[in-house]
């Protein structure tokens, strides 16, 4: 904020008529008052008198704060497998465990990180203070030129999810035998857990308000000579706050396959337990994450305050300049795209002995969420903003021409926590096979257990205020 201070006094040139030392002899007996007239008839311009005004130009400059904050904690690529090999035999006397192809454990994580910022102030600024004291006279000129006043907030963070794929697949045509009392199992699928969810941002209370424009005061003096009139031109600048804020925390990809494989065979004896083809357990997860805000102003700003006074002849024009605000509010935690699958294969075939279980193609337990996030935002305020003041006063015989200008709130704001999508499948398979002795279990070509989610979140908002707006207040006196 720059502050100036201007004295003036215009200067002013003494004109006396003399009697010349001779006079055309017919001029003495014109009566008096012809004379007179003819002196004011012909009196010279002020410019031609030796009286020149004095002029006063004063530029304030702009006034500029711009604050760019742009944080990002999301979540990258998170790639997993543990699938089980293809064409693998294995064989286990009684008691023993035969495994052949199976899928193993994948873990596949790309969850958006954590942002915690305490207060965001970025507002209160103020313009130039203008002060020009004396002046008039002879056709002098006061030009003031405030200057523009501008904030620019920008704030954009986000925790999103990023990419995340695990699998665990039971290979093909595996063979897995096993004696009495023992396990077989070929070609199953593992377990396989992918998740990218949405992190969490915390934001204390974020400030880009408060703004003031430029403070302008003209005292004017006196009145130009042979009528002359001193023009005081104030253009008091536009005052302008845009605000931006952009919040993410969406959930990301997540996809995580434990399907069963296909053309697989176990075999067990008595008491055993074969199990060929058979879908294990999927988890994915892309929910959106949790965003918490303080109390959010960008409002309450002011425009130019602009002051005319003392006397003068002169015109006094005044063009108050645009008040604006505008505000941009957008924070999304919405669930992202889950898929998860253990499904049972095809072309399986389990045999177990008496008193044993046998299960070929099953589907397992598969697992998909991406539900919306949280979203927590405490009293909005982009209102109470004012216009200019203009005040013109004191005696004058001038014009007076004054443009207000024009006072513009803009507020948008987009608040989502959204579902996403989330697809979940334990089928059983085809044409598989499942022999089991007497007393035991036989199972081929079952679905598993398929849970999928895309809940919509929650959002909490406090007061929002985008009103309370003022116009300008113009006051002109004698």
């Amino acid at each position: 904020m720059n502050t100036i201070t201007a004295s003036t006094q215009a200067s002013r040139s003494r004109l006396i008529l003399q009697p010349r030392s001779r006079v055309v002899t017919g001029l003495r007996v014109l009566p008096a008052a012809l004379v007179l007239l003819g002196a004011v008839s012909f009196a010279p311009a002020a410019g031609a008198t030796g009286c020149h005004g004095g002029v006063v130009a004063v530029d304030g400059g702009n006034v500029s704060n711009t604050t760019t904050l742009d944080l990002s904690a999301d979540g990258g690529l998170a790639l997993s497998s543990a699938n089980g090999g293809d064409n693998n035999l294995a064989l286990a006397g009684n008691n023993g465990v035969a495994l052949a192809g199976n899928g193993g454990i994948a873990d596949a994580n790309a969850n958006g990180g954590m942002i915690d910022l305490d207060n965001i102030n970025s507002g209160n600024n103020r313009g130039n203070t203008i002060a020009v004291n004396g002046g008039g006279g002879c056709g002098s000129q006061t030009l003031v030129d405030g200057g523009n006043v501008r904030n620019e907030t920008t704030i954009a963070l986000s925790a999103d999810g990023g990419v995340a794929a695990a699998t665990a697949n039971g290979g093909d045509d595996n063979i897995a035998l096993a004696g009495n009392n023992g396990a077989a199992a070929a070609g199953n699928g593992g377990v396989a857990l992918a998740n990218a969810n949405g992190g969490s941002i915390s934001v204390g209370d974020i400030n880009s308000g408060n703004n003031r424009g430029n403070v302008i005061q003209v005292q004017r003096n006196g009145t130009g000579w042979f009528g002359q009139g001193a023009v005081t031109r104030i253009s008091g600048g536009n005052v302008r706050n845009s605000t931006s804020i952009v919040l993410s925390a969406d959930g990301g990809t997540a996809l995580s396959r434990a399907n069963g494989g296909d053309g697989n065979i176990a075999v067990a004896g008595r008491n055993g337990a074969a199990a060929a083809g058979n879908g294990g357990i999927a988890a994915a997860n892309a929910n959106g994450g949790a965003i918490t805000i303080g109390d959010i102003n960008s409002g309450n700003n002011r425009g130019n305050t602009i002051a005319v006074s003392g006397n003068g002849s002169g015109a006094v024009v005044v063009d108050g300049g645009n008040v604006t605000n505008d505000t941009t509010i957008a924070i999304s935690a919405d669930g992202g795209t889950a898929a998860a699958s253990a499904n049972g294969g095809d072309d399986n075939i389990a045999v177990a002995g008496n008193n044993g279980s046998a299960s070929a193609g099953n589907g397992g337990v598969a697992n998909a969420e991406a539900n919306g996030g949280d979203v927590t935002i405490g009293n909005i305020n982009s209102g109470n903003n004012q216009g200019n003041t203009i005040i013109v006063d004191g005696n004058g015989g001038g014009q007076t021409v004054v443009d207000g200008g024009n006072v513009s709130n803009t507020t948008s704001i987009d608040i989502s926590a959204d579902g996403g999508t989330a697809v979940a499948t334990a089928d059983g398979g085809d044409d598989n096979i499942a022999v089991s002795g007497n007393n035991g279990d036989a199972a081929a070509g079952n679905g598993g257990v398929a849970n999928a989610e895309a809940n919509g979140g929650s959002i909490s908002l406090g007061d929002i205020n985008s009103g309370g707006n003022e116009g300008n207040t113009i006051v002109i006196g004698n």
